[in-house]
């Protein structure tokens, strides 16, 4: 006979399988005990969803209602700490209803207690790890995956668990008791251009693929680790959580391949960028280059020291080291450009100097 605590698991994941109300789960009766980030009123559960919707003073990823209250929660079962607080049947008594957002991915791991030791690259105060998450999304002088944080001290790291080199440096729990950690799993990654090299000895999965670009692609479907770059030889294909950057020793990855023949790419950050429209730059390109496309050109753009904005036209990418604002002199950019059909494109995660 199926036990009364089974039965009611059952009862609150029925709803959740069965079907969604738009973008949220079902209505289910619970609640988030004390984690509230706004409380107010709303006409119907409903309008309380499209409230947490229209949030824009932070990103509200659950709802509880009853009785016209409608509080938003940063928060949903799944990321909030500790997991008791959330409650099925709400922990009051009171009938309280929740539903929580699937239209909005909890861009971070689980909370847990463990650390990266001795690798910050920025330490500071937070009000709380959520804080530190939004610092560490925030940050744009070098890529953040990790946060550490205790009592209102805050540490990012460009390491996560599995790129830190030696791995004992990440401890579970943290070897100084207290620190609680997360990592992003949120990042858009997009391919260096293939060059001749390779990665030794570091391979995490190895197979027979089609084509090149196949061999990419089964590196951004792995799910067992994060890949983060291939070595491809007429059919081979080496995928690796490292990178020629995180690579220790790092005389591991050679170029061109210790073993003649070997192509290498690997996963980057296209960073962030404004919309295409129709203006240029004259006259201040770092290197002229022709590319498939205009998102080709903004990635080569993020991986130039120092480029701040594109031209593209038909395939030709203009990289330069300004960009509308502090260009010299200013009429050096024009809006539409002084040549027709060229499009403009910014980076906004980059600080350019005036």
């Amino acid at each position: 006979m199926m036990s009364y605590a089974l039965i009611q698991v059952l009862l609150f994941f029925i709803p959740f399988c069965l079907g969604q109300n738009g973008k949220w789960t079902e209505d289910a009766e619970g609640c988030i005990r004390g984690k509230n980030d706004w409380d107010g009123t709303a006409s119907s559960f409903q309008a309380c969803q499209l409230s947490c919707e229209s949030q824009d003073s932070f990103t509200c990823l659950s709802i509880d209602y009853k009785d016209g209250r409608c509080k938003h929660c940063r928060y949903n079962r799944h990321s909030v700490r500790p997991t008791g607080d959330f409650t099925q049947p709400c922990y009051n008594g009171d009938s309280w209803h929740y539903a929580e957002r699937l239209d909005v991915d909890y861009p971070w791991t689980d909370i847990v207690y463990g650390c990266i030791r001795n690798n910050n690259d920025w330490a500071g105060p937070t009000t709380d790890i959520l804080s530190c998450q939004k610092r560490c999304a925030d940050e744009t002088s070098f890529v953040c995956l990790s946060v550490d944080y205790k009592d209102g001290d805050c540490h990012l790291s460009r390491f996560n668990r599995d790129s830190i080199r030696p791995t004992e440096y990440y401890t579970q729990p943290c070897y100084v008791a207290g620190w609680q950690y997360s990592e992003r799993r949120d990042l858009d990654y997009f391919w260096t251009e293939t060059i001749e090299g390779c990665i030794r000895g570091n391979n995490d999965w190895n197979g027979r693929v089609s084509s090149l670009a196949d061999c990419q692609q089964k590196c951004l479907d792995k799910r067992s680790f994060t890949c983060l770059s291939i070595d491809y030889l007429n059919g081979d294909c080496h995928l690796s959580r490292f990178h020629r950057n995180t690579i220790r020793p790092t005389s591991d990855y050679t170029q061109p391949c210790y073993v003649s023949g070997w192509y290498y790419a690997e996963r980057v950050d296209i960073g962030s960028w404004t919309p295409e429209e129709s203006a240029c730059i004259r006259n201040h390109n770092i290197r002229s280059i022709t590319v498939p496309n205009l998102d080709t050109c903004r990635l080569i753009c993020s991986q130039e020291d120092g480029c701040c904005s594109i031209d593209y036209k038909n395939g030709n990418c203009n990289l330069s080291p300004n960009n509308r604002a502090n260009v010299n002199p200013p009429n050096d950019y024009t809006e539409p450009c002084y040549t027709a059909g060229w499009q403009y494109s910014e980076r906004v995660d980059q600080f350019c100097p005036f």
